[in-house]
């Protein structure tokens, strides 16, 4: 991004509300809200005053009460809009020139900040220092051509001569979070995409990582790199196999951003477990390969087919049964990879079905993980067994799954026709609508999702005022079930 272009995310002056840069990244749906201060003693940090107000204007700028900002924000209005829409990860950066850390007083504002907006489930906002230790290095990085150099320490290693040179073996996974913590997104520019944010395949690694972190060798694939340069330093371990170190120069990761991403949010959270964890590293040497060589193994690394969780519903017996029953019916049912419904209107797809059982439940937890982890609905060691635990009846599962269809579908025009806080409570929200839409009576018409939608923003500004993050307050399970037992009430 060209810093002409970048100039305009800079929205510091007069009421600015606290807020002196704001930035989406839309490959990474990444938001970054960022308060800057300068010292000219280099010696000062944030102060709580300061903070608070930032917190303020986040809530604000999130929120889109546009009128509190100055025309700088508001020039980036619609795009920010568009960005909260995604449901971005909140990314909050203070950035200060010295390299003290923050008062005990700004840590606990910040702390409370991330205690209202995470939960243990999903990690939603995060807060980064960007102190001038950061700023330095980040200088330095541009100035020397951003290499990502790693020293590796490799156990139980071997070594590939020919046709070019390759190392590969056991690495700590303490040792992946620091090159994380040092080179950051530098470490997958040669890679077809950086980490994603909130995957369901990130939240299983990152589980695996805290829970099981002496397995997690054997249940992950490991990680591929290339390298311009690959040397074993000479510490007087002479040929024996068992660990040796090697200075690796410009390491790229081409496949495992995933786990590299992952390894590095779950040590920030607990570094004793993640230090009992390895994972695979295959490191391979640009020094003498041809020259097209990187390309071709980001390519052929990064386009073999992945087994995921939900094609093991192909050998869930109750998969087979529904499909059956379908058919018998005349419709369509697909829960293998690869099958696609031929006629929508005489088809569905099992992540419907799961959809569709889990908005209409009585239990709210299954509408809040449709909402939160959407993927977890189909995955036989997540949720799926809490909502095909027990016999489904064909004919009535594709009558709820037109039901889910149509109140989904006018949920989302609705959505269209609204703007601001309005739409955010219709986009951010929709699976809780769609779930007071199935459970009570009556059809999904834009006037009876008008009227739900209006009593809902009246409870959520009474009970939880009117500046609450409503992308968190829908994935809260006991929030939600306050918030249903009065609207039930009310209509």
């Amino acid at each position: 991004m060209q810093y002409a272009h970048v100039a305009k995310y800079i929205v510091d002056g007069a009421r600015d509300n606290g807020i002196d840069g704001v930035l989406y990244d839309s490959p990474r749906n990444k938001l970054y809200i960022v308060q800057a201060k300068w010292s000219s003693k280099g010696a000062s940090t944030i102060e709580a005053g300061d903070l608070r107000k930032f917190i303020a204007g986040v809530y604000d700028l999130l929120n889109e009460d546009w009128n509190k900002f100055n025309k700088r924000v508001q020039a980036v209005a619609d795009e920010i809009s568009k960005a909260i829409r995604n449901d971005p990860e909140i990314i909050l950066v203070a950035a200060y020139n010295s390299d003290n850390s923050i008062s005990p007083d700004c840590q606990a504002i910040v702390q409370e900040f991330l205690d209202e907006n995470n939960s243990d489930s999903q990690e939603i906002v995060t807060f980064r220092i960007f102190d001038l230790k950061r700023l330095l290095r980040t200088i330095k990085t541009i100035k020397s051509g951003a290499k990502s150099d790693v020293e590796l320490n490799l156990l139980q290693w071997g070594e590939q001569k020919e046709p070019y040179y390759a190392i590969y073996g056991k690495v700590s996974c303490a040792d992946v979070a620091e090159w994380h913590a040092t080179h950051e997104d530098l470490l997958f520019s040669e890679n077809i995409r950086n980490t994603l944010p909130e995957s369901d395949i990130n939240t299983q690694i990152e589980s695996a990582l805290l829970h099981s972190p002496a397995a997690f060798w054997y249940l992950n694939n490991g990680i591929t790199a290339i390298a311009d340069e690959v040397v074993r330093k000479p510490i007087s371990l002479g040929d024996q196999k068992e660990s040796a170190y090697w200075k690796v120069g410009n390491l790229k990761i081409v496949n495992g951003a995933q786990t590299t991403g992952s390894i590095a949010k779950a040590y920030s959270k607990n570094p004793k477990a993640v230090k009992q964890a390895y994972v695979q590293v295959k490191v391979i040497s640009l020094e003498h390969a041809p020259i097209d060589i990187a390309n071709r193994i980001t390519t052929a690394t990064n386009t073999q087919n992945r087994v995921e969780a939900k094609d093991f519903l192909a050998l869930d017996p109750m998969q087979d049964g529904i499909a059956e029953s379908m058919k018998k019916l005349g419709i369509q049912y697909c829960y293998r990879r690869g099958e696609r419904v031929a006629d929508p209107t005489r088809g569905l797809e099992v992540q419907e079905l799961a959809m569709a059982l889990a908005v209409s439940s009585t239990n709210m937890a299954s509408v809040t993980v449709a909402k939160r982890n959407a993927g977890s609905l189909t995955d036989p060691n997540a949720y799926y067994p809490k909502l095909f635990g027990k016999p489904i009846e064909a004919g009535d599962a594709w009558e709820l799954v037109k039901k889910w269809r149509n109140a989904s579908v006018a949920i989302s025009n609705f959505a269209a026709t609204l703007d601001g806080r309005e739409a955010q409570l219709a986009v951010h929200g929709n699976r809780f609508l769609e779930h007071v839409l199935l459970s009570t009576k009556g059809t999904a018409t834009a006037t009876r999702i008008a009227k739900v939608h209006a009593a809902l923003k009246a409870l959520v500004d009474e009970i939880h005022g009117s500046d609450c993050y409503l992308a968190v307050l829908f994935k809260n399970t006991k929030k939600c079930e306050v918030l249903r037992t009065r609207i039930t009430q009310g209509i």
